[in-house]
């Protein structure tokens, strides 16, 4: 095993680490957004896949947002997801006033400028089983409109089974009361694109309800978890195919599955697999393990067709699907969940997610 640091930028001031094991796989991280840029490893003819997307350099993928962000492999925060409404959310007895970037005071992924586009230090913590590289942001009193002084670190860790581990740490430095729920946005296509849709690939999931969203909001989650069976939803009674019905929700809202999912009701000890995907044309698998209660399941349904990111492979629509544990998304506003984001001085937020690929016998 190894681990090895290299310029993502041309000036060289953002980095990229490759962190390798026995068997071949490569996991890449830059320390910008604390993001995945690569995942390679064999496929079930021992031909390697770069089986995620992005952008090879720290500049194309800068050229890439003037067109379209989908959060490509990135650590999100300070809050995952869609806060709703912004304008007024109360923390600590004070009501903060959240940027709306998207419309209908929706805050989504912790703002414009969130921990996906901040500049991390890191530090090559691991040089053996498993090889990890921490990374670390200290984000400002008010920084995007929420309160407290905030230190969140970072833990990308490889193992010799081919699975990418992710441990978050978060600390309230200065204030009395914020709030926080980070998460990973990789995405996932098990083929490396020798087919430019997941279509074809196979999910099952490991939780039988999912939270309901808001009639005036299609997108905003009401706190209400409800059975997934004789829906859509359904991953749970039988694994299938998402050609299923990803092509039968509406194209102006959903246009596929970007869902919350209930794994538990609160953040368990241990993680436990909420998800697994395969693609029976590489035979490579994923399996997601968590200590989170929710899962967000987004199939890529607004990525860009302009996007053309690293060996020339162009995206779009519904090229790759991302699993993201978190706290319940827009918990804050939910008072049943809203505890589970609430950071305090000596808290320490914890999250593990373990993201590991096999091969189909």
């Amino acid at each position: 095993m190894a681990v090895i640091k290299k310029p993502f930028s041309q000036d060289g001031s953002i980095d990229e680490y490759v962190l390798s094991n026995a068997n071949g796989t490569r996991l890449h991280v830059t320390n910008w957004g604390a993001r995945v840029t690569r995942f390679i490893t064999k496929d079930k003819n021992g031909v390697p896949r770069d089986i995620v997307p992005g952008f090879s350099t720290y500049e194309s993928w800068q050229e890439s947002l003037k067109t379209d962000d989908p959060y490509f492999g990135a650590t999100i925060g300070r809050v995952a997801g869609r806060i709703h409404p912004c304008d007024k959310v109360d923390v600590a007895g004070t009501a903060c006033v959240l940027p709306e970037n998207q419309p209908n005071k929706v805050c989504l992924h912790g703002g414009h400028l969130g921990f996906d586009k901040k500049i991390f230090s890191a530090q090559i913590v691991g040089e053996s089983n498993p090889v990890s590289v921490r990374m670390v942001c200290v984000s400002p009193d008010g920084d995007q409109g929420f309160p407290g002084k905030v230190e969140l670190a970072v833990t990308y860790s490889l193992t010799e089974d081919d699975a990418m581990h992710i441990e978050y740490a978060g600390k309230l430095l200065e204030g009395v009361e914020t709030i926080i729920n980070p998460t990973n946005h990789t995405y996932w296509n098990l083929t490396g694109f020798e087919e430019p849709t997941i279509h074809n690939h196979v999910c099952q999931l490991f939780a039988d309800r999912y939270m309901t969203t808001t009639s005036d909001h299609p997108m905003i989650p009401t706190g209400e978890l409800e059975p997934v069976t004789g829906t859509p939803l359904d991953f749970a009674t039988r694994p299938h195919k998402y050609s299923e019905h990803l092509d039968d929700f509406d194209k102006t809202t959903f246009r596929g599955y970007d869902h919350t999912f209930a794994a538990s009701d609160a953040p368990t000890d241990n993680v436990r697999q909420v998800a697994s995907v395969w693609s029976e044309t590489s035979g490579l698998r994923l399996t997601v393990l968590t200590d989170q209660p929710a899962l967000i399941m987004y199939t890529g349904n607004w990525i860009s067709d302009k996007l053309i990111g690293k060996n020339g492979i162009r995206y779009g629509n519904y090229a790759a699907v991302a699993f993201e544990p978190q706290r319940f998304p827009n918990a804050v506003n939910i008072p049943k969940f809203r505890s589970q984001v609430l950071l305090h001085p000596g808290d320490v937020f914890k999250q593990r997610t373990v993201y590991r690929i096999d091969r189909l016998m």
